[in-house]
């Protein structure tokens, strides 16, 4: 319930819209049963004053029937449309909303989930919360809010009809559904969690199905996927047929309130208490107020299975960050030149890290100089930690020991200014550094669209020429032969993960876009991988041009990239 409540507090931006939704389905509601009585009453009166050889006049109630029929079918309309869109922008603000908060916790605090879990949380488990409003919340309160109308109308008849159907509405709509729910947790969280391994085997099975042939582990994976799925649908069936349950007793209920509430008015239209008509208006009432209770059942039975989707949810957003946000005031005590600096220098002391406790040491002592608008080459063997430490300037994890210092000047022409990187959040960090990683990405949409993403808040070239400074890095990068042949240029899509450009050329495009940034420090992590001599010693030669008088680290493996570093510094155990 807490999980449930908590969910609840998010939908607080769409407060309007659901009152409004609430409001629609209430209409309807109250419309549709109020033209099934009318209906009934209608019917009957017209069939006694005919048998009698009575006049009737009719054209109040048929205007009455036409008017509530009109209400419930443009309530029923305005309701779905809003409802379900409503429903959509919920969940587009929920997986937003995700986002924000998982952003922080890449890639330290998520490396313990399997990439096809992650995935199941943020699709399925998000999209299982569908259910939650539209089937849900607003079920619930119009069932409360209409039961506030149904009673006190069938009390002004008689308190034992109201009684009768208020303990029947309280039964189908409360009781059963209540132990239906205590029956169906345990399936329902089965289910989520069941659905959840499954998809990631699924994943990994796509991923890694070369893997897991090569290491004779495909049939025994496949065999796994069946065993989940046979388990995924026997917990499926349990929840279906305790459904059927929820539907008898709701049908079990509501056939006693039409029995008892008839017994009733039988009694008072032999009293002469109540007119004959009134006993099949009456009797429909009740039955048809059921329709309020209606969705109930489901809800409450879906409710473990929307508990364990949040539960899962909240398990990943209620982690803390491995990177602190830093602190603002120590960041607010440097010296300007730190934040208006054109190139900025390095300096690492005595820094030790480790990915986690218990396993090996990647730095102990580490000691690195980087002057502001020097060019630094870093070499080593695989394994030494030269990738790591360009992930702990970029904040994506914390250090243990020593200090990593931003510097601003070289104390020539007065005292150098010093920002411990600590003391800033991984964005504002981040901010400081233009970097080429190790494992380039670039997303399904056009070169221009990922290129722009160098223009994020703290490092956008924006102002104009945007075009000319686009078309200047690709070319920087070496990429002018390939927009000459491609009909789109810059407007053609990538496609997704960058698979319709080769391994050299979406390593180009994302050095472009490194390029692109204007930055104090640029990280550039084998930025020859994949490209012929001719094309890599083009390259460095555009690098050393475009980046003269700027920091820079260069990560490789190869000697040539070296040839545009002022100095050489090799890692080694």
């Amino acid at each position: 319930m807490r999980r449930l409540l908590r969910l609840a507090a998010l939908l607080a931006p769409h407060k309007g819209r659901i009152a409004l939704g609430m409001a629609l389905a209430l209409a309807t509601l109250l419309s549709n049963i109020g033209l099934l009585a009318l209906s009934s009453w209608f019917i009957a009166s017209m069939a006694i004053a005919g048998s009698l050889n009575l006049a009737m006049g009719y054209t109040l109630p048929a205007a009455g029937i036409r008017a509530l029929a009109i209400i419930r079918a443009a309530g029923r309309y305005a309701e779905r449309l809003l409802n379900h869109d409503t429903t959509f922008r919920i969940l587009a603000s929920l997986r937003l909303w995700f986002y924000r908060r998982i952003g922080p916790l890449a890639p330290a605090r998520l490396e313990e989930y399997r990439s096809g879990d992650l995935l199941a949380r943020i699709r399925a488990d998000i999209d299982g919360l569908d259910d939650y409003y539209v089937r849900g919340l607003v079920p619930a309160a119009v069932a409360l809010l209409s039961a506030s109308a149904i009673l006190p109308f069938l009390a002004r008849f008689d308190g034992r009809l109201a009684l009768i159907d208020g303990l029947a509405l309280a039964a189908a709509g409360l009781v059963v559904p209540a132990l239906l729910a205590l029956l169906a947790a345990a399936p329902g969280r089965a289910k989520v969690r069941t659905s959840a391994e499954l998809r990631a085997s699924i994943v990994e099975e796509i991923e890694g199905l070369s893997e897991l042939v090569v290491l004779g582990a495909a049939l025994p994976h496949a065999a796994l996927m069946e065993e989940l799925d046979a388990r995924l649908c026997e917990s499926q069936r349990r929840l279906n047929s305790l459904g059927g349950l929820g539907e008898a007793g709701l049908s079990a209920a509501s056939s006693l309130a039409v029995w008892g509430g008839s017994l009733v008015l039988v009694s008072l239209v032999a009293a002469g208490a109540l007119p004959p008509a009134d006993l099949a208006a009456l009797s429909v009432f009740v039955l048809a107020s059921f329709e309020c209770i209606l969705p109930l059942p489901a809800a409450i039975q879906k409710a473990g299975e929307m508990a364990e989707a949040a539960r899962r949810l909240f398990e990943i957003l209620d982690a803390e960050p491995a990177v602190s946000a830093g602190s603002a005031a120590k960041a607010s005590d440097s010296a300007a030149e730190i934040r208006s600096a054109s190139a900025l220098g390095l300096s690492i002391r005595g820094l030790g890290f480790r990915y986690a406790p218990g396993l090996p040491t990647i730095f102990e002592a580490l000691d690195l100089e980087l002057p502001a608008g020097g060019r630094l080459g870093l070499a080593g063997p695989s394994g030494v930690g030269k990738s790591s430490l360009f992930s702990l300037l970029l904040r994506f994890w914390d250090y243990q020991e020593g200090s990593i210092e931003l510097v601003a000047g070289n104390g020539t022409q007065g005292p150098a200014s010093y920002l411990d990187l600590r003391s800033l959040g991984p964005d504002r960090a981040r901010s400081f550094f233009s970097a080429l990683p190790q494992a380039p990405f670039l997303y399904h949409a056009s070169i221009r669209e990922n290129l722009l993403l160098a223009a994020a808040p703290g490092g956008g070239p924006g102002g104009p020429g945007l075009e000319e400074r686009l078309l200047a890095a690709c070319e920087a990068a070496q990429l002018g032969d390939l927009l000459a042949k491609l009909p789109l240029g810059l407007d053609t899509i990538v496609g997704e993960t960058g698979r319709a450009v080769s391994g050299g050329e979406l390593q180009r495009l994302v050095l472009a876009r490194a390029l692109l940034k204007e930055a104090p420090i640029y990280l550039l992590d084998e930025p020859t991988e994949g490209l012929d001599d001719a094309t890599a010693e083009a390259l460095l030669d555009a690098i050393a041009r475009r980046l003269a008088g700027r920091s820079v680290i260069i990560i490789s493996h190869r000697e040539r990239d070296f040839r545009i570093a002022e100095r050489v510094q090799r890692l080694d155990r």
